[in-house]
């Protein structure tokens, strides 16, 4: 477990046989996702999360005729409403903005992008923060030799940063469709995604500037969180990956 981290996984107190109701419940309802037999707490607030994510959004491109816009980092968790909750469907779940970072210096925002997932459960379960959404193809060379020196300080190579582009992330109309993902989760009346005492997302927000690298970055993982809703499992693959320790 990583213990810079305040994010503990909470597994249930019988997960397989748990993990087979949810199955059996799923096949029998004609439901094609099921809840996970396991969550994650946040340790100073106690608040629940089914799962965390993080994204990142690369400075601008520097041009003389206007300013480069700062890039950005994330972390957003899928809320859990409680520990006890056993019958609750969480497919359409509330996110929360847990942390954010903005920085037009490449080298301090992969710095702090792996502060964050040290501190929000990087390796306390096998997929959690595993991935940054964000675009793969940016400042290759830079990442490279970040996570060469990243396997010669901790003398593992599974410590890279691994970037995964988001659902849509090639399509002409990207920042189009994830600026209205976004918004779909902040109307008054179905209010998904909470700030969480955050700024940074909301004053670029305000500003709304052309391919803002925190909007295309927050838009991006949620357009793909709505599109996939990977916090839950698929009855097709009937997965189940937890660290024996934490059983």
């Amino acid at each position: 477990m990583n213990n810079k981290s305040i994010i503990k996984l909470i597994l249930h107190e019988h997960p397989w046989e748990i993990l087979q109701a949810r199955i059996d419940h799923a096949r029998v309802t004609n439901q094609p996702l099921y809840e996970s037999p396991f969550w994650f707490e946040n340790t100073e607030t106690g608040r629940c999360y089914h799962a965390l994510y993080s994204c990142i959004g690369w400075p601008t491109e520097v041009q003389e005729s206007k300013d480069e816009q700062p890039g950005y980092v994330a972390i957003v968790g899928v809320i859990r409403p409680t520990k006890e909750l056993e019958h609750y469907n969480p497919v359409n779940a509330n996110f929360l903005l847990l942390n954010e970072f903005q920085s037009k210096d490449v080298g301090t925002l992969l710095d702090k992008a792996v502060e964050m997932r040290e501190k929000y459960g990087y390796g306390v379960q096998p997929e959690l923060l595993k991935v940054f959404y964000g675009d793969p193809d940016r400042f290759l060379t830079t990442v490279a030799l970040y996570n060469e020196r990243l396997a010669k300080k901790y003398g593992n190579e599974n410590s890279a940063i691994l970037i995964t582009p988001p659902v849509d992330f090639y399509d002409t109309m990207v920042f189009d469709n994830y600026i209205r993902s976004l918004r779909s989760c902040l109307l008054p009346d179905k209010t998904r995604f909470f700030f969480g005492g955050n700024d940074i997302l909301k004053n670029n927000l305000r500003e709304f500037k052309k391919e803002n690298p925190a909007v295309m970055a927050i838009g991006g993982l949620v357009h793909s969180l709505l599109t996939v809703c990977t916090w839950m499992n698929n009855v097709g693959e009937n997965m189940f990956a937890v660290e024996e320790k934490a059983a």
